[in-house]
This record gives C-alpha cells, structure tokens and sequence, in this order.
C-alpha cells in the first residue's frame, strides 16, 4: 500500500471543505429557485441578469451564484454569451420532483434539520443521550418522507412488480402492509399503481401517521388504504398479507426490537408472501469501510447516530430472515446507495 503524502491528504480535506460550501450552494439554489428558473429557460439558458430580475434577486451575488455553478459542475456557460444552463442530469437531481434520481431534498433536510444535529454531537458524545426520529416533530417527518418521494413511484410501478409472481397478484388484488410507512408517500403511490390492492401502513411516528392518514384522505384512497398506528413488534396481523414492504425502515429499528418486529412481519405475512426491503447494509469489516458500495450506508449511519440509529451489516440481515423464518431469495445494489433484499415466507 502507498503511503500518501501531506500534500495529498492536505487536497483530501480541502475537497471535503469544499463540499460544505457545495451543500449549502444547492441549498440557496433551491431556496431562491434559481435551479427552477435557469431549467424554465430551457436550452438556450440565461444569463445573470435576466435571472436576477426575474426572481428580483441582487445581480453581483447572483454573478458570483452561477459562476460558482460553473465552477462545481453544476451549471455550464459559453464564454461568448455567459448564459447559464443546467449541467446534463441537474434537471433530474434538482428540479424534477417526480423523478427517482431527485436529490434535492436531501440537501433541504440537511440544513434545515442536519447542519443542527450534528453541530449538537459532542455534547451527544458526552451524555450518550438519544434523540429519536419520532420525537423530532411534524416538520422533520414531512421533510424525511420527501427526501425519498422521487423514488415511490419506481418501487411501486416497477421494483415490487419484478418479484416473481408478484405483478400477477397484485392485478388480482392483493394485500400489501407498508411496515414504517412515515407519511404515507410510498403506501399510497402502491394504491394508485395497482387498483385492484387493499394497503395497510403502519408506523410509530404519531406525526407522520397523521400526515399519511390525511394524504390517504386527499387522494381519495381512503377505501382501500388503511393507516395505523402501532408501537412494538407485533402488528396485529396474521396470514394476511401478500406482500410486506420496507422502504428505509430497517436500520431506523432499535436493535434491541429488530428481530421481534421482523418476526411480527413474516406473522402478518400468507404463507408465500414475500417481502420487499430497500435499506442500507453497513460493511462487516474495517476493510470494507473504504469501499464506494459502502458510502451511502456510512453517511447514513454517521448522520443518524444520535436518533439511536444502527445500520445493520449483511450478517444480521441474514439472521434476521432465518429467525424470522424467512427466506432470502434476492439481493441487489441499486443505485448505488441501497441494498435491496426479497425474502419470502416459508
């Protein structure tokens, strides 16, 4: 192994620090639509005039914005006419909600709830004390639940669809349990998807189960979508369920009541129903902790370390199915960030 040199490692926190400010330039961009109005101009883009006066904006800072954007990649400019355009994909990241790939919400949570938290940490460090997701109040389980909105759609339509056999019972009508279902983005994108479903979610979060109950209502769903409250493991359901799904739920699970909330999972499951998670797996190893398949599930674990968050490695996964007496019959990296895992009711 080459050793690296001061210099180096000297670049290796600049680029970190530059990152800080990075996150922070999305942010204001996205406060101020600026992103949305440099999209609306389409591909001849505009230049910082324009854009100042159309949002009625200060023009040098706005200068010094869309150069800075150039400079990240995240804008592009010709020399000759300095009107600025979206660099290729920022449309998808940034501006269209409905697509899987939208980012920007991350960027919103985390200075308007993360930049807080993890100035908090070495107090944290010393007390050890835990500030839980449910605890954080009715805007915090609003702006988690969107962080995920762009990808409800592609779950819904197309990644549940593929488990084998599942396309066919979901057409004939069947029943899906959203375990940890927060606001109810996902649950209800799965109603709409299939109309012929019966859904069920179930959450401990008396804040997000109080925006899925009123998103269930506005969409009209109200007859086919049930949203319930739940506290420890048991569900209150037995053999009924088609289909169970865990989307960013596993992890946020107390360790010490893991296992007895995946057991009440395969409970309230038919025999041969399956289940459908997308979570993150921490590396087993110190080796592994310098892989990129690893980033996201090491962010995620650092960011929500104080909630009482543990991201569980493939090892516990793997324990958790077969005590629950559940069967893993699928495993995959999707997009990079998530581990998606099928398992099965024996």
């Amino acid at each position: 192994m080459t050793e690296s040199t001061a210099e180096q490692q000297a670049g290796l926190l600049w680029r970190y620090l530059k990152g800080f400010h990075a996150v922070h330039f999305v942010a204001m961009g996205m406060e101020s639509r600026l992103f949305a109005a440099i999209h609306e101009a389409g591909d001849d883009g505009i230049d910082a005039g324009d854009l100042s006066d159309r949002l009625g904006l200060h023009r040098p800072y706005i200068d010094v914005w869309c150069r800075t954007g150039v400079h990240y990649g995240i804008l592009q400019a010709d020399d000759e006419s300095a009107r600025y355009r979206l660099a290729p994909h920022m449309d998808a990241l940034l501006v269209n909600t409905n697509d899987p790939r939208h980012l920007a919400p991350y960027f919103r949570t985390m200075i308007e709830f993360g930049s807080d938290e993890l100035r908090s940490y070495p107090e944290y460090f010393k007390s050890g004390a835990v500030h839980r997701f449910q605890d954080k109040g009715h805007d915090f389980s609003r702006h988690v639940g969107d962080t995920t909105a762009g990808f409800h759609n592609v779950v819904a339509r197309k990644l549940i669809a593929d488990i084998p056999g599942m396309r066919d019972r979901l057409q004939a009508g069947a029943k899906v349990i959203d375990v940890g279902c927060g606001v109810g983005g996902l649950i209800c994108k799965i109603a709409e998807a299939w109309p012929t479903t019966t859904c069920v979610g179930v959450d401990i979060d008396p804040h997000g189960v109080e925006q899925a109950q009123e998103r269930v209502g506005n969409a009209g769903l109200a007859d086919r979508v049930a949203i319930e409250l739940q506290s420890g493991g048991d569900l209150g359901h037995r053999d009924e369920f088609d289909l169970a799904v865990m989307f960013e739920v596993l992890h946020e699970i107390e360790q010490a009541h893991r296992q007895e909330v995946m057991n009440g999972v395969a409970r309230a499951l038919k025999p041969g129903g399956a289940l459908f998670i997308l979570d993150e797996t921490y590396p087993s190893t110190i080796a592994d902790l310098g892989s990129p398949e690893y980033d996201f599930a090491v962010q995620t674990q650092f960011n929500e370390l104080i909630w009482g968050n543990v991201v569980p490695d493939y090892e516990e996964q793997q324990s958790l199915f077969a005590t629950a007496g559940l069967r893993e019959v699928a495993r995959q990296q999707i997009g990079g960030l998530f581990t998606l895992m099928i398992a099965e009711k024996r």
